[in-house]
């Protein structure tokens, strides 16, 4: 009787348990797996607005990779992998010079923040603004330097540079935070010894800090660059006249799908995205995990 009730018990808190994921299981069945699925399906059919799709194997996947356009575009989404070290050592110098819980730190990180919570849509206006080619703040204090204009919408890859920019502006206070929080959970006493051993700051940071911060560092990386190679938002706003072998692989896979309606083509850029993102994030955490490890 007793064994009968320890087994109940149990098997009451792991349904407890399991009650508590299902609506998380349910929204990521409906709205992750089955549309995941559906676009894998949809890569190997003739599916646009004019049928009801036709299976005709490996086609769309061969007209991608005969395609310049698509792989300009995919060129450039890995260019924007650029921008994550930049990100990277921003957000992890301020979050240094910010960790102490002082009301002017908390004042700056509040000020640091608050790109990341403004709309894409007015990020972009602003920058097109501060970058325009005839009456931008860019040009007008290269001018009082005696430089000429740059063409920061227009001229590939300077445009490309250009939405670099705004994502590292609206991303770093979001990197920043990530970071502070890592930072709290690093013993005090680690520097404190350090400190009586006579290290400077620069030499805490590279022994002590920076180890300790390996799995953030890893998990920055990886999250900010699989979100680089997926950049689009940035690029619809700030670069919308621009041809499309200047943009990226998910506006060509935007295009492709809402403005051609070539949904079978579309799936297929899709599936490869996927597979890239996939693998970039795989190779990220094996290689940065070595390299510490050695």
């Amino acid at each position: 009787m007793e064994y009968y009730s320890g087994g109940s018990m149990s098997l009451l808190k792991s349904n407890k348990g399991f009650l508590f994921v299902f609506p998380a299981l349910i929204f990521l069945l409906l709205f992750a797996f089955i549309p995941f699925v559906r676009i894998v399906i949809y890569s190997f059919m003739d599916y646009n607005l004019m049928n009801d799709g036709n299976f005709i194997g490996l086609s769309n996947y061969s007209r991608l990779f005969q395609d310049h356009v698509f792989w300009m575009t995919l060129l450039n989404s890995f260019l924007f992998i650029l921008a994550t070290p930049v990100i990277i050592i921003i957000s992890l110098t301020l979050a240094l010079f910010l960790r102490d819980a002082s009301a002017r730190n908390s004042f700056l990180r509040s000020i640091y923040f608050f790109p990341v919570i403004t709309p894409v849509v007015i990020a972009g206006i602003i920058w097109r603004w501060i970058l325009s080619e005839d009456y931008g703040i860019m040009n007008y204090l290269l001018s009082l330097l005696g430089m000429e204009n740059v063409q920061w919408l227009t001229l590939y890859p300077v445009n490309l540079f250009s939405v670099m920019l705004l994502t590292v502006w609206r991303g770093f206070g979001y990197y920043m935070m990530i970071f502070l929080a890592g930072l709290m959970i690093i013993p005090k006493e680690l520097e404190e010894s350090a400190l009586l051993d006579g290290a400077g700051p620069l030499r805490r940071v590279i022994d002590i800090i920076i180890p300790q911060l390996k799995p953030v560092i890893i998990f920055v990386f990886v999250i900010s660059s699989s979100a680089a190679i997926k950049i689009f938002t940035e690029i619809y706003i700030l670069i919308p006249g621009t041809p499309m072998g200047n943009k990226s692989i998910v506006s060509f896979l935007f295009r492709e799908a809402f403005e051609r309606f070539e949904f079978g083509l579309s799936s297929a850029a899709g599936v490869i995205l996927f597979l890239i993102s996939l693998g970039f994030a795989f190779m990220n955490i094996r290689f940065l995990e070595k390299k510490w490890d050695t």
